[in-house]
C-alpha cells in the first residue's frame, strides 16, 4: 500500500462553481472544481483505463501524454480525470466536443473546469467524485468494481437527461465545429448565433416554422386533405374509431391496407401491407396503444423514400429499405438477422445510428407466409423482408439517392412542402424508381414530417451545417466589447453607445445605470453582467453590444457569451458586491482576466492606467491607447470586424 494515502487522498477541496454563463475560453457552461490528491503511476492509470474498458467497451484505453506533461506525474493524473470525463460524456451521447482545462497547478492540489450542458452538471460532478474514489482505490489496492458501476449508472442517467433525439445533437455539433455561437434554453430549444443573427431551433423546427403548417402536418387527414386540394398524389384513407370500422374501410379499399396512427410522427404505430382481417386486427390494436386517433390507409406498393425539403431546396434523398437480410446460399435467417445487428452502428437506444433488427411476430408472420422459418437458408441474393414499414425505427437501412432523384420528383417534394407552408419537411414518398418521374411511373406522397429527424451521422451528417449556414447570417456573431474597470462617474459606455447609435447600428449597451436597447432603457439599476448580457444576445434587433464589468458578479455567474472582439481594460475602478464580498484588487483582476482573457477572439486595449493590467496580459497582445483617443479607436475596431461586420 502507498503511505502517502492516508493523507493524500482525492477528494474536492472546496464546494464545485456551477456557471450558468461561458468562462476561460469554454464554449460551453462550465463547472469550477478544486481537487487534491496523489499523483498516480502511468502504470496505475493504464491498469484504470484497462478496467474501463472492461466495464465500458466503448471506452478509449489510450490516453495520449505530450512530452511536457510526462515529467509531471500529478498533472499526467488531472489529464487523465478530463480524458475520463470527456470519454464518458462522449459515451453518453452528450453534446459536448470539448474537454476541461487545468487552470491552476500546485504540487498536489489543482483547479480546473469541466464544460457541460444545463442538465448535466450534478451528474458530471457525481462522475467526477466517482473517478476520484476510481483513483484512491487504485492507491489503496482495493477492488473498484462498485465505483465501476456507479460509473455504468451515471452514463444511463446521462443519457436520460440528454436532450431528446439525434437532430439536437448534432446541429450543436456542426455550430460547435463551425464556430457558431450556441447556447441552451428552456424547453430543450437551443439559440445559434447572437442577437440580430440569432435564431432559435427545437430540433428541426426552426423559429420560421409555423404553427399551423405544423399542426397541419402532425394530423395526419388534415395534411393529406391540404396536400390533395393542392393536386398532389396521397392514398386514399378513413379514420376507424374502432376494429369493426376498421374492416370495413378495409374491405372497401381491398387489401393490402397500412393502420396507423393519425397523431404520432416517426413510425410509432404504423403497420404497412396487412394483406387479411387478422393481420389487420392485430395491426389495430396495436395502433391504439400509441392513440386514439387510427387511420386506414390503402397500401401503395414501390420503394419507400424520405426526400427532405429545406427553404424549398431538396437537400437530401434517402431510400428507406425496410428491415431484413439478404441471404448469400449458407447462413440461416437467424444467424444472418445476427451479422446484421453486429453492426457497431446498430443498437437499441434512441441516439443509436441504426436500430437493431429483433425477431417478433411481425417478422415471424412474414416468413410464413412465405413458407420460411428462422432455421431456413435463403438463396443468394434474395432478400427477405423482415418487416412491413421501412421505417428506421424498426431496422431499417437508408441507402443515400440524392445523385439519383428526378428533377419531377424534386418538385414534387417542393411542392409538398409549400402546400403545408414548412420551412423545412421530410416528403415520405412511395415510388417504383426515384430515377425516373413519378409522372411516368405514378406515385404517392404518404406523409409530410414537418419535424424530421434528419439521420443524424448515418445519412444526415453532411446536413447540418450546411442548414446553419443557411439559417443563421454570418456564422451568428455581431460585435462585441467587454469593458473592464470604468470608474463609478466614467461615460465611456455611453459615449461608445452614442457613436454607434450615430452611425444607424442597433446598439445594446450595459453599465451600472441600466440597460438599453438602441438608446431605449429595458432594465434600470445595476444589473449584473450576465443577466444583462442574456438579455442583449436574446434580443432579434441588437446588432452590437457593449458589455460592463465593474465587480466581480461574472466570477459566480459566467459570461453571458463564449467568445467576443475586444476587452477594453479602463484601470483599477472595480467595487465590491454582494455575491462576490469584499474583494483584493490585485486578485479580482487577476481572476477576472482568467475567466475573460481566453474567450477574447480580436484585440485587448488598455485606457489610460495602462500599468493596471500590463503585467496580466500576454506580452505583445494589449494595445495601449490614450482616453481621448479611446471612444474613435474602439468603434473603429467594433466597425472594422470584417468576418461578422455590423450590417
Amino acid at each position: 500500500m502507498n503511505n502517502s494515502f492516508t493523507h493524500a487522498t482525492w477528494k474536492l477541496d472546496e464546494k464545485a462553481l456551477f456557471l450558468d454563463g461561458f468562462g476561460f475560453g469554454s464554449r460551453y457552461p462550465v463547472t469550477v472544481v478544486s481537487v487534491s490528491g496523489y499523483a498516480l503511476t502511468e502504470k496505475q492509470l493504464e491498469s484504470l483505463s484497462g478496467l474501463m474498458s472492461d466495464a465500458l467497451p466503448a471506452f478509449n484505453n489510450n490516453l495520449q501524454i505530450s512530452a511536457p506533461e510526462a515529467g509531471d506525474p500529478f498533472r499526467v493524473s488531472l489529464e487523465w480525470i478530463l480524458d475520463t470525463v470527456h470519454q464518458v460524456q462522449k459515451i453518453a451521447e452528450q453534446a459536448v466536443y470539448e474537454y476541461g482545462r487545468i487552470l491552476s497547478l500546485d504540487r498536489e492540489r489543482s483547479k480546473f473546469f469541466l464544460p457541460v450542458t444545463h442538465a448535466s452538471r450534478k451528474l458530471l460532478l457525481d462522475l467526477l467524485l466517482v473517478i476520484l474514489e476510481l483513483m484512491n482505490s487504485q492507491l489503496q489496492e482495493k477492488s473498484p468494481q462498485i465505483e465501476l458501476k456507479r460509473v455504468a449508472q451515471v452514463i444511463a442517467d446521462l443519457q436520460k437527461n440528454s436532450s431528446q433525439g439525434s437532430n439536437v445533437k448534432f446541429f450543436m455539433q456542426a455550430a460547435f465545429e463551425m464556430g457558431m455561437p450556441f447556447k441552451e434554453l428552456p424547453g430543450q430549444m437551443v439559440q445559434y448565433g447572437l442577437g440580430k443573427r440569432g435564431r432559435w431551433m427545437s430540433s428541426t423546427f426552426s423559429d420560421e416554422t409555423p404553427v399551423i403548417g405544423a399542426i397541419m402536418s402532425r394530423n395526419k387527414p388534415l395534411g393529406a386533405a391540404i396536400l390533395r386540394k393542392a393536386g398532389i398524389p396521397v392514398p386514399s384513407h378513413k379514420m376507424a374509431s374502432n376494429a369493426d370500422e376498421a374492416l370495413k374501410i378495409a374491405e372497401e379499399f381491398g387489401y393490402p391496407v397500412v393502420v396507423k396512427p393519425a397523431d404520432r410522427d416517426g413510425g410509432v404505430g404504423v403497420a404497412a401491407g396487412l394483406q387479411n382481417r387478422e393481420e389487420l386486427v392485430t395491426a389495430f390494436k396495436s395502433a391504439l396503444k400509441c392513440s386514439n386517433n387510427i387511420l386506414v390507409e390503402k397500401h401503395v406498393d414501390g420503394k419507400d423514400y424520405r426526400i427532405t425539403v429545406f427553404q424549398d431546396e431538396v437537400i437530401s434523398a434517402v431510400e428507406r429499405v425496410p428491415g431484413g437480410v439478404t441471404g448469400d446460399g449458407r447462413h440461416t435467417l437467424r444467424e444472418l438477422v445476427e451479422q446484421l445487428n453486429a453492426d457497431p452502428r446498430r443498437g437499441t437506444d434512441r441516439h443509436a445510428q441504426l436500430k437493431q433488427l429483433v425477431w417478433n411476430n411481425e417478422a415471424i408472420a412474414l416468413l410464413k407466409q412465405h413458407g420460411l422459418e428462422r432455421s431456413s437458408v435463403p438463396e443468394a441474393g434474395k432478400f427477405i423482408r423482415l418487416r412491413r414499414t421501412a421505417n428506421l425505427a424498426s431496422g431499417g437501412t437508408p441507402t443515400g439517392v440524392f445523385d439519383q432523384i428526378h428533377p419531377d420528383n424534386q418538385r414534387l417534394a417542393i411542392r409538398a412542402a409549400q402546400a403545408l407552408h414548412l420551412d423545412i419537411a421530410g416528403i415520405d414518398l412511395l415510388m417504383p424508381d426515384i430515377s425516373r418521374s413519378w409522372r411516368e411511373t405514378g406515385a404517392f406522397i404518404c406523409e409530410v414530417n414537418g419535424q424530421p429527424c434528419l439521420g443524424g451521422q448515418t445519412m444526415g451528417g453532411k446536413l447540418y451545417a450546411p442548414m446553419l449556414q443557411k439559417l443563421v447570417p454570418d456564422n451568428g456573431r455581431i460585435p462585441i466589447a467587454l469593458v473592464l474597470g470604468i470608474p463609478s462617474s466614467g461615460t465611456l459606455v455611453h459615449d461608445l453607445e452614442a457613436q454607434l447609435l450615430q452611425k444607424g447600428v442597433v446598439a445594446g449597451c450595459h453599465d451600472t445605470a441600466g440597460v438599453r436597447i438602441n438608446g431605449e432603457i429595458i432594465r434600470d439599476g445595476n444589473i449584473d453582467p450576465f443577466a444583462a448580457g442574456e438579455m442583449l444576445t436574446m434580443s432579434r434587433s441588437v446588432e452590437a453590444i457593449v458589455l460592463n464589468i465593474s465587480d466581480g458578479r461574472v466570477l459566480l455567474t459566467g459570461l453571458p457569451v463564449a467568445r467576443f472582439d475586444l476587452l477594453v481594460l479602463v484601470g483599477p475602478h472595480m467595487t465590491a458586491s454582494d455575491t462576490a464580498g469584499e474583494p483584493n484588487p490585485e486578485k479580482l483582476k487577476r481572476e477576472l482576466l482568467e475567466l475573460t482573457l481566453p474567450g477574447c477572439d480580436g484585440k485587448v486595449v488598455t485606457i489610460d492606467d495602462r500599468d493596471s493590467y500590463k503585467h496580466l496580459t500576454p506580452a505583445g497582445w494589449e494595445q495601449v491607447i490614450a482616453p481621448g483617443q479611446a471612444v474613435e479607436k474602439i468603434i473603429s475596431v467594433m466597425l472594422g470586424i470584417s468576418r461578422h461586420g455590423v450590417k
